[in-house]
């Protein structure tokens, strides 16, 4: 009796060792960056750059990655306060190890990956060209300098030369035959002139109309030549007031050409220097803008919803942004190097980007009308 009841102990306990899970197994239900949750406040970054990330009116900081941020934050039970400074301060309290977090948009490059850690990208975007656009006063004078080109003076140096040639030919022609072409020279080949430019110009009086055979051919020839002169005289002139419009920058080799203002320390100063295109450093976007609107430098390059954003800000009329996207970059959150954070936020991070509330977000922030009360 005692031995049967010894025997069924041990097949109960050999079960019961067979069906617990192991204590590594137990661990592992944990997921890895709970453990690394942080008990204490964080100190994170924030800088202007509209629309995503700026101050109020109230002084409540707001924008696409801080509100993104802010989503982030709650949902993983963090504290953290918000430290301000420029995005190149920010950028270099990261790699001092004095901020934990930049909230700020900071685009992921090489340079920036040797020092700082980043978590998963939130958005891509890129860069873009801005340019200032000409008053009618300038626009006029361009008018007037694209006249005064040697190219353009040599197309009308021809077209006077084809029109006296035709005009005196139809002259030649019409002088014995018709009263309009007086036979004496002098004006005779004015009348020749006058017909020939005003059948330049499409338009034509009808005044004087050459009535022999040759005299017509040699006036529907002429129109057809004038026909030509005009498409190509207009084309010329139009390329020339484009580029003039622009400040002669169109893509990314004219800028070698040019005058460029960028943000200390941003992606876009970085891609120039690289690039070795001469550029100028200015301290704030506003600063950038200011210097592109007085003529002190002829393009900003900035991330596109930077650009577009003060472009929308009453200088529509004053500034374009010039298609398409030259540099595509990733923003992430900037951590600093090998971040204990990164687990953690990236977790976070998913669980938002595929929420509606980051749908929303960048439907307000960077396709609608609600940056319109942001602040400078």
């Amino acid at each position: 009796m005692v031995g049967r009841v010894l025997f069924g102990l041990l097949v109960s306990a050999i079960a019961a060792g067979q069906t617990a899970p192991p204590a590594t197994a137990a661990a592992q239900t944990v997921p890895p960056a709970t453990a690394a949750r942080p008990d204490r406040e964080l100190a994170v970054g924030v800088f202007q750059a509209p629309p995503y990330s700026f101050k109020s009116p109230e002084g409540e900081w707001r924008g696409f990655s801080v509100d993104l941020w802010r989503q982030i934050a709650g949902d993983l039970g963090l504290r953290y306060r918000l430290v301000e400074a420029s995005e190149d301060e920010t950028l270099a309290a990261l790699t001092a190890h004095r901020l934990d977090v930049c909230a700020g948009p900071v685009a992921v490059t090489m340079d920036r990956e040797r020092v700082l850690d980043f978590t998963e990208s939130y958005l891509t975007s890129g860069l873009s060209i801005a340019v200032r656009q000409r008053g009618r006063a300038e626009r006029l004078l361009n008018l007037f300098r694209a006249l005064a080109s040697s190219g353009a003076a040599h197309i009308l140096g021809v077209i006077v030369l084809l029109a006296m040639v035709f005009g005196t030919g139809v002259w030649l022609a019409e002088r014995r035959h018709n009263p309009q072409f007086p036979a004496r020279p002098a004006p005779g080949i004015g009348s020749g002139l006058w017909f020939a430019g005003v059948t330049t110009s499409g338009v034509g009086y009808g005044d004087k109309v050459p009535v022999t055979l040759r005299g017509r051919l040699l006036a529907i020839l002429w129109m057809l030549v004038s026909l030509i002169l005009y498409v190509f005289v207009t084309a010329s002139l139009t390329a020339t007031l484009a580029i003039g419009e622009y400040e002669q920058v169109r893509d990314i080799e004219s800028l070698r050409r040019a005058h460029v203002g960028v943000l200390e320390g941003s992606a876009a100063a970085d891609f120039l220097r690289h690039n070795q295109i001469p550029h100028r450093i200015f301290p704030s976007y506003p600063k950038v803008i200011e210097a592109l609107l007085a003529g002190k430098v002829d393009a900003a390059i900035f991330n596109e919803e930077i650009l577009r954003y003060y472009t929308d800000r009453a200088l529509g009329s004053r500034m374009k942004v010039l298609p398409p996207l030259f540099m595509p970059e990733d923003l992430a959150y900037a951590l600093v190097d090998d971040s204990p954070l990164r687990p953690l936020l990236d977790q976070g991070l998913r669980r938002a980007v595929a929420s509606t509330r980051y749908r929303d977000l960048k439907d307000q922030y960077l396709y609608g009308d609600a940056i319109a009360a942001a602040g400078p």
